[in-house]
């Protein structure tokens, strides 16, 4: 359980320190006082990544050099600093060199407004859900992830100065880096959607009679990737850039047997990713037998009344849950922090 924590030029928080004293927060105030940045610090702690930017200089108070953030828990010490010059992270007082020694320990499933990209958004949208929450629970996905990013930026560069009556050699070598690596991803996505489907046909009957169910489209299978990278390498030339493989995969949410980015309403969409969420947080319990912080942003507008109870009701009671809102809520379970001044 998160127990404090500290911001230093963290968006627009100059300095902010708060403590967490029960397993429901429910942080509260006007519009422009902070409170999704303060989610948002929690999920950076967790991942080095923003789930609202890809440009981290965002994260930086205007002017200032750098941000900070230091998370307690019951059992460890997280201390994140971002500047021009990159991250630096430590644990316990025990620096990290490599970020991916870093990811992982802090375990959290986020909900946001933004998420229903993952319905409505991109393709790129979409990985970089899959590839974010899965290479937190799987090292050797993040391995090879890491490899496969590697491999075809030197191929995709090879290709820009390559001609089609060239030596393939080293064209070929790239490839086959690339298939090993890439081989794995397809493998590992397809175990991750199985797994994340099994619990979401148990939760989202929870808030709708609907069925829904996560597809997997690959851009190309594990055959069909090899016999492109040893066959199709004229192609890639012409068009300088590798044109198959995992870069390009994508999933889409099978509503009643229909795509629910079209078939489902604004509310459904919602509950679904909701629900996915929450089918996340079941898959990292089981696999870290670890207790998971489970953060929402904005979690209850465009849900009507009876939706809102039912999902409060089904919330789980045994992992600690902080949740922003404008309004604030009733229970003596909640401890509730007020974000007063505007910022």
């Amino acid at each position: 359980m998160i127990k404090k924590l500290v911001l230093k030029n963290f968006r627009n928080h100059e300095f902010i320190e708060l403590k967490f004293e029960k397993p429901f927060v429910y942080i509260h105030g006007i519009n422009g006082s902070g409170k999704t940045s303060v989610l948002e610090s929690i999920y950076f702690c967790a991942t080095t990544k923003s789930h609202r930017t890809a440009d981290e200089k965002e994260l930086i108070l205007r002017n200032e050099p750098f941000m900070q953030i230091k998370l307690t828990t019951d059992e460890d010490r997280y201390d994140i600093v971002l500047s021009k010059n990159g991250k630096r992270a430590s644990i316990n007082g025990v620096e990290k060199r490599k970020i991916s020694d870093f990811i992982g320990h802090l375990r959290v499933v986020m909900f946001a407004p933004e998420d229903l990209d993952l319905i409505k958004g991109s393709p790129s949208n979409r990985r970089q859900f899959l590839d974010l929450e899965w290479m937190q629970l799987n090292k050797n996905y993040l391995k090879n992830l890491n490899t496969y990013k590697n491999v075809l930026k030197q191929r995709n560069s090879l290709l820009k100065k390559i001609g089609v009556d060239d030596d393939y050699t080293f064209l070929n070598i790239l490839g086959e880096q690339l298939f090993e690596a890439g081989s794995e991803i397809i493998k590992e996505r397809i175990l991750f959607i199985e797994e994340l489907n099994r619990y979401l046909e148990e939760i989202y009957p929870l808030f709708s009679n609907h069925k829904v169910k996560i597809i997997y489209e690959p851009d190309v299978n594990e055959k069909g990737f090899k016999n492109y990278l040893q066959k199709q390498q004229k192609q890639d030339i012409l068009y300088q850039t590798t044109l198959s493989g995992p870069h390009r995969d994508d999933f889409y949410i099978d509503f009643n047997g229909f795509d629910a980015k079209s078939y489902a309403s604004q509310g459904e969409q919602r509950l679904i990713v909701v629900a996915l969420k929450l089918a996340l947080l079941k898959l990292i319990e089981k696999k870290t037998s670890k207790q998971v912080v489970l953060l929402l942003d904005d979690v209850l507008s465009e849900l009507d009344l009876e939706k809102q109870e039912l999902f409060l009701k089904h919330l789980p009671k045994e992992h600690q849950i902080l949740m922003n809102s404008a309004l604030p809520v009733q229970g003596d379970h909640i401890q509730m922090i007020h974000l007063k001044k505007e910022i």
